[in-house]
């Protein structure tokens, strides 16, 4: 029996368990641990002494333990602007001196402390400048007088949108700038790149699970990606007929003068074609023949179209060189999740990230955030394509997922291999060699019609430099990880990706501009072809890819198909922890996970690879029973269910929760610790996430990183 609890923790209170040590608090920041009468050592320039008496600055309270609500009405009393929760049990605060010194008697206080300048800055900042940052001010200043005071202190303000404001900057002008009282935290500005480098239906189980009556016809998907076929309904993709496409937004990124100038294609899929492979992937109907059938083949979609070409001058040209880019992402992610949402979306696919090796960055904290606040808009976000094994060992490292799929709230997404591992046709009809560089310039006809697929090795030597996985084929082995999928786990221990899909030699749609070999003239912006993906095209209306980017839109139409099954049989709009908690409970343990080139199960779920798994859609569209509990626990509550199993019948229970955005400071980014025991008719208990080989375990200790818990 499958069990699924869905919650969402009530706003405005924040409260992780206590240590079980029973120590005093200490507060837990990137820059290092604060506790009473221990502070953080700091560079020149990046501290300050106290403030003016009337003048509001940034300081810390932490309380004595997990945080009540009347302790956090006192701090509202006394006009304490709160910011943000620090884990354990404190807050970032904007007030005086003298509310400091107040607060600072009150008993149930453990520390009130400056808020310095050094605990703004990402341990990760580039140093080597000039550089792009994007630096977060606070939500209750004036957001053009902490503009105007950035602008003091940088090189060139680029944008500001929101709580954000990308800046050119040299490292030198850094320490001024977290001085600004109004600047809560500076990060790398790193471009979101796509995760990009046929099998979807069968393995996933979605043929059988559209047979049985769930193809997505209830929901609205919305895709952010780089563009869809010739950027209008009509001109989408032969598999996806116009009306079922609800809107096609643009949205492109804003020159910088001095910087960089962006050319705005509108919606149209001009260079990698990416966009549109995702979009029918994700709700293609097919060919006649059935051809690269999408997961919701009835959903309707709302695409997002967020690249452009930028051409770079000046200092900028030192950090970029001219090219396409997704620079129609809005520094302010919400905005992006809001268009869609007021368009009807509950779900939103999103196939690209930032490398930042695990780190909690501000767009992960803004996915959190805009779930929280919308608990029916279900996030998905690839985990990226930056799996390696650095250490040449023979396995694939961890700590190489990118954000947002570092957020709490989202789906992340790893790749699996496809099942074949020959079986990919390519058009004969095309006479030009290949630009895939292990196909060795060979045309189609060369090859025998069938593309030559390649061992992760050969296509990525430095990735992968010694057996076994040098020689292992991208393809062919369905329950094996693909190598360069992005592992977690993130920097604060949680466990990523949540669930993982086929990635390598995915087939799907193919962008009708300028297509080699079936179009006459190149894109006249860059002289170059659309790419034709992995290997060369199957014709002019399907091509190949893989990546992560390429496993993420089945997920996405996978939980399209399980919010379509909540809607269809219980007419219930399914909150996005609930999808979640739907999609991991079901979900397959890979036998090869780390890519030792055997399968045998090294590393049983949950783990730093596959997360919780390979998702199984015909499971996941047979849930046996289902809580979605909306009005949240507070501290120290309690919910109770009790269930009635035949003897020896499986019982596997998933909690999921969509929790408060983390400060972008924070080293731990939970800030509401709920916990999930299970306890059996013979007095047995067993604890959320306390696994060994697999299997639900009895005692062990509470997890204090995740928000996911199963048993």
């Amino acid at each position: 029996m499958t069990v699924l609890l869905g919650v969402l923790p009530p706003m405005g209170v924040h409260a992780a368990a206590p240590p079980d040590d029973g120590a005093t608090p200490v507060v837990k920041l990137k820059a290092g641990t604060i506790a009473p009468g221990q502070e953080i050592a700091t560079a020149a320039g990046l501290t300050i002494d106290g403030y003016a008496p009337d003048e509001a600055g940034l300081y810390i309270v932490q309380f004595v333990g997990p945080v009540q609500a009347d302790w956090r009405a006192q701090l509202a009393a006394l006009d304490v602007d709160i910011l943000g929760y620090l884990p354990d049990y404190a807050f970032s605060v904007r007030m005086t001196p003298g509310q400091a010194a107040q607060i600072a008697t009150w008993d149930f206080v453990n520390l009130v402390t400056i808020f310095q300048p050094a605990y703004k800055l990402d341990p990760d900042l580039h140093l080597d400048g000039p550089n792009f940052y994007v630096v977060q001010i606070a939500p209750d200043v004036d957001a053009a007088q902490a503009t105007a005071a950035i602008a003091a202190s940088v090189t060139t303000v680029l944008q500001q949108q929101g709580t954000s404001v990308r800046v050119l900057a040299d490292p030198g002008q850094l320490p001024a700038l977290a001085r600004i009282p109004a600047v809560t935290w500076i990060e790398n500005f790193t471009s979101a790149e796509r995760h990009n480098e046929y099998g979807g239906g069968l393995i996933l189980g979605s043929i059988a699970a559209n047979a049985a009556g769930y193809d997505g016809a209830t929901q609205i998907l919305a895709i952010a990606d780089t563009g869809l076929g010739r950027g209008t309904a009509p001109g989408a993709h032969p598999d996806i007929p116009f009306d079922r496409i609800v809107n096609i937004q643009n949205f492109s990124g804003a020159s910088a003068s001095g910087c960089y100038t962006v050319i705005d294609n509108g919606a149209r899929d001009l260079s990698s074609g990416h966009g549109t492979h995702v979009a029918v992937t994700a709700v293609g109907d097919s060919a006649p023949n059935g051809m690269a059938r999408g997961v919701a083949p009835s959903a309707r979609l709302l695409f997002q179209a967020i690249e452009d070409y930028v051409d770079f001058i000046g200092d900028c040209e030192l950090a970029y060189t001219d090219g396409y880019y997704l620079f129609g992402i809005p520094d302010a992610l919400g905005d992006l999740f809001q268009a869609a949402y007021d368009g009807g979306a509950r779900l939103h696919s999103n196939s690209w990230g930032a490398d930042v090796s695990g780190a909690y960055t501000a767009n992960s904290a803004a996915a959190d955030d805009f779930v929280y606040r919308h608990p029916e808009m279900t996030i998905i976000f690839s985990a990226g394509n930056r799996g390696a094994d650095k250490n040449s060992d023979g396995f694939v490292d961890g700590n190489s997922i990118e954000a947002p799929a570092t957020a709490k709230n989202v789906i992340a997404v790893g790749a699996s291999e496809n099942d074949r591992a020959g079986d990919y046709p390519c058009d004969a009809a095309l006479t030009y060699p290949s630009n895939d560089p292990f196909q060795g310039g060979k045309t189609c006809a060369e090859m025998g019609g069938q593309n030559t697929l390649g061992t992760y090795g050969a296509r990525w030597p430095d990735a992968f430099p010694v057996e076994p996985i040098f020689g292992d084929v991208t393809a062919g082995n369905r329950g094996q990880m693909a190598a360069f999928s992005g592992r977690g786990p993130t920097d604060d221990g949680r466990i990523k990706p949540d669930v993982v899909a086929p990635g390598t030699w995915l087939l799907s749609g193919y962008s009708e501009l300028y297509r080699q070999g079936y179009d006459a003239e190149p894109n006249s912006v860059d002289g170059k072809f659309q790419l034709d993906g992995w290997g060369l095209p199957a014709g002019d209306r399907y091509k190949y890819f893989g990546g992560t980017s390429m496993a993420t839109p089945l997920v996405a139409g996978a939980a399209t198909v399980v919010r379509d099954r909540y809607q269809r049989d219980f007419d219930h709009a399914a909150s996005a922890a609930l999808v979640k908690a739907t999609l991991i409970n079901t979900a397959v343990d890979l036998p090869d996970e780390n890519n030792d080139g055997v399968n045998d199960n090294d590393f049983p779920i949950p783990n730093i690879h596959e997360g919780w798994g390979r998702v199984d859609l015909v499971a996941a569209t047979q849930v046996a029973a289902f809580v979605d509990e909306g009005l949240g626990v507070l501290t120290d509550g309690v919910r109770s269910y009790t269930y009635q199993l035949g003897p020896g019948a499986p019982f596997k229970v998933t909690l999921v929760w969509s929790d408060f955005p983390a400060a972008e400071a924070a080293a731990v980014s939970l800030v509401n610790d709920l916990d999930l025991e299970v306890t059996s008719p013979a007095g047995v208990t067993y604890a959320g996430n306390v696994f060994a080989g697999g299997w639900s375990q009895p005692g062990g200790e509470p997890d204090r990183v995740n928000n996911v818990e199963n048993v």
